[in-house]
């Protein structure tokens, strides 16, 4: 029993590390796929809080692995072991998660005020759904430096890469809702 502890938690260890040291370097595995074309695709990736993630499992699996390991090391039975172990890693999944919200919502705030960029003229980065059936992104000069932010659309069509866009207003907590407009270069960033 002590050697299946062991085969749980080193390898999950080692993932959880190196987890850990990417999320923190900034490269959490955010994913965005975008496909013009006839069919519609959408793959979007991020920092989702489920119970069922890759990050979620090879926590359990650490803390259940180690915890194991300990409680078979000291002698405790099989039955009261697993139930310990199993626990163990419940809590810090629960903690894991916790950890990993409270750094996503540092890294999402700041002093950037929205409401700053209504009026302003931006870029479309990645094609924005028409009547906000799917976000997209526009390139937007706000408080002294290029921005990529995350916006929606009350018009009919696609507003597709390079669409000049004005902003009309901020849906909470941090999406734009921008309109196509016919002005040129009057991107004044505030």
């Amino acid at each position: 029993m002590e050697q299946f502890y062991l085969y749980v938690a080193v390898p999950a260890s080692i993932i959880l590390v190196i987890q850990t040291i990417m999320t923190f370097l900034g490269a959490s595995g955010e994913i965005d796929v975008d496909y013009d074309g006839d069919g519609d695709v959408e793959i979007e990736g991020g920092s989702h809080f489920t119970i069922f993630s890759v990050r979620n499992l090879v926590a359990f699996f650490t803390f259940f692995g180690w915890s194991g390991l300990w409680m078979n090391a000291s002698g405790f039975g099989i039955i009261l072991t697993v139930i310990v172990s199993v626990a163990v890693g419940i809590l810090f999944v629960m903690i894991s998660m916790g950890m990993f919200f409270l750094i996503a919502k540092m890294q999402r705030s700041g002093n950037m005020d929205l409401k700053l960029a209504i009026g302003l003229v931006g870029e479309v980065y990645i094609p924005i759904a028409g009547e906000r059936k799917r976000s997209g992104k526009v390139l937007l000069n706000l408080q002294g430096g290029l921005r990529e932010l995350e916006a929606v659309t009350d018009e009919v069509s696609v507003l597709s890469t390079g669409t000049e866009v004005e902003v009309v207003g901020v849906l909470p907590p941090s999406k734009l809702i921008v309109a196509k407009t016919n002005h040129k270069g009057e991107n004044n960033g505030r």
